[in-house]
């Protein structure tokens, strides 16, 4: 699966063969979550000040992350996107 972006100990994927609406996946620790493209928890679990970190993250970044929505369902590579700083 592809990392798109790393930070404050936050991994940040996408799956090639997701069919459900655009998301990523977060890992933190020994948590795991889905999160849609506007920073909505749609499964898993991820600590309350983090997953507001990824929702910030997911509005500076919303259409880059669509961007590789788009690239990951057509078989391409999607670009790493600036972490948080």
């Amino acid at each position: 699966m592809p990392e798109i972006s790393r930070f404050l100990g936050m991994v940040i994927q996408m799956y090639y063969d997701d069919h459900s609406e655009p998301h990523i996946h977060i890992r933190y620790a020994d948590n795991r979550c889905k999160i849609d493209l506007d920073g909505n928890l749609i499964a898993g679990h991820i600590p309350l000040p983090k997953l507001h970190i990824i929702r910030r993250w997911t509005i500076l970044h919303h259409d880059e992350l669509l961007d590789n929505w788009e690239e990951i369902r057509e078989g391409k590579q999607p670009e790493r996107i600036e972490p948080w700083i």
